[in-house]
């Protein structure tokens, strides 16, 4: 069986490419969030977010998977008594008014279950990289940032869906993602 992220990629990839080339996708990905208001019609940053995350180098995943807050001491965005936690996607979309928004996206297999901790330290790094930014050689400059979960319908009444300000089930993803995987429902 092929590593966690060998197993998730081509999710990740059909979200990726239709956040990248639809309107209509992006401004779905955010609905019902605080962002929603102020973000609706907004561009990917694409080009930017690949200059910036392959700064040094390029990394062996896409540039906008794994954003990680590991186990050492320099992430200072790593949650207390937490395991080293990581984004599975970050996007950057940019408004009319200029104003960039940090996409934090986790996807979840169908009965899949939650890391300790996992659910609820998405909205926390996601509001320390925020604030942090300027630290992180590999992450976009951004002022506002969402959270958003693809999972199970099986996870609805899980109560830490709560730390997700968008819960996107697989059977919507497939209804409006192009290429995203049928087999997860």
């Amino acid at each position: 069986m092929p590593a966690y992220s060998g197993k998730a990629q081509h999710y990740l990839i059909a979200i990726a490419e239709s956040v990248f080339t639809s309107q209509h996708v992006r401004d779905w990905l955010i609905r019902g969030t605080s962002a929603e208001p102020t973000y609706t019609g907004s561009s990917a940053l694409v080009d930017e977010q690949r200059a910036v995350r392959w700064r040094t180098r390029p990394t062996i995943q896409p540039f906008w998977a794994n954003y990680w807050c590991g186990l050492d001491g320099g992430c200072t965005c790593r949650i207390p008594d937490s395991k080293g936690l990581e984004s599975d996607a970050i996007f950057f979309f940019r408004n009319s008014l200029n104003r960039i928004l940090a996409v934090h996206l986790e996807f979840k297999h169908p009965g899949e279950r939650f890391g300790d901790g996992q659910p609820e330290a998405y909205p926390l790094r996601a509001a320390c990289f925020a604030k942090t930014y300027q630290t992180r050689q590999t992450l976009n400059a951004h002022h506002d940032w969402t959270t958003v979960i693809f999972c199970g319908a099986e996870t609805a009444s899980d109560v830490r869906l709560g730390n997700f300000e968008r819960v996107i089930y697989h059977a919507e993803a497939i209804s409006v993602i192009a290429g995203y995987p049928a087999g997860s429902r």
